[in-house]
């Protein structure tokens, strides 16, 4: 079940961007285009915006959670500093590290 956003801009805007994600699984798209939007939100609004505080919001839900995981677990990852920042804000806010760990990989049931 894909997001449903209260502000309009922001759903053609999550919506554009998950017609433009291809390839992986549709709870990865689903991420993929949460960030895209996320991306471009707090560039334009800034951290505090409604419109970033709602993506996060969805982006942290109990739906999409596993999809989050998988999105910074799966391999080839982006490693850039704003990306790890994004991933260290959302891994504080879940209360659970989203990132491969040793104990994940050595682990993995």
């Amino acid at each position: 079940m894909q997001p449903a956003f209260r502000d309009r801009q922001l759903q053609r805007h999550y919506d554009q961007s998950l017609s433009e994600a291809s390839g992986g699984s549709e709870d990865l798209r689903q991420v993929r285009a949460l960030i895209a939007a996320h991306d471009v939100f707090q560039m334009f609004e800034g951290p505090h915006s409604a419109r970033v505080h709602e993506i996060i919001e969805h982006l942290l839900s109990a739906q999409m959670r596993p999809g989050l995981r998988r999105w910074y677990q799966r391999p080839g990852a982006e490693t850039d500093s704003a990306t790890l920042e994004f991933r260290d804000q959302l891994s504080r806010l879940t209360g659970e590290r989203l990132e491969i760990t040793d104990e994940i990989s050595l682990n993995p049931s």
